[in-house]
């Protein structure tokens, strides 16, 4: 699982505590964070498809953009790290 996507999860729906220090909901709270972390990982996963999408249309150009592509290239690498 992706730390960012765990973290962003927990920063979102974060648990909840009544006065007596319990946590209220938390059955609700745990669904929320779990759909926001594959919500979250899907999302990374369609950005890094459209950037791969877009990296071979410019390796498909006549006239390659090198500059572009290696650009792009280290966008995926920085999404994929953990």
């Amino acid at each position: 699982m992706s730390k960012r996507a765990e973290d962003f999860a927990f920063n979102k729906f974060p648990f909840r505590y009544d006065a007596h220090g319990d946590v209220i909901d938390f059955e609700n709270t745990i669904i929320l964070q779990g759909v926001c972390r594959i919500g979250y990982m899907q999302a990374e996963k369609d950005i890094i498809s459209i950037i791969e999408s877009r990296i071979s249309e410019i390796i498909g150009d006549a006239q390659p953009k090198p500059v572009l592509r290696a650009e792009l290239q280290e966008l995926i690498g920085r999404i994929k790290e953990e």
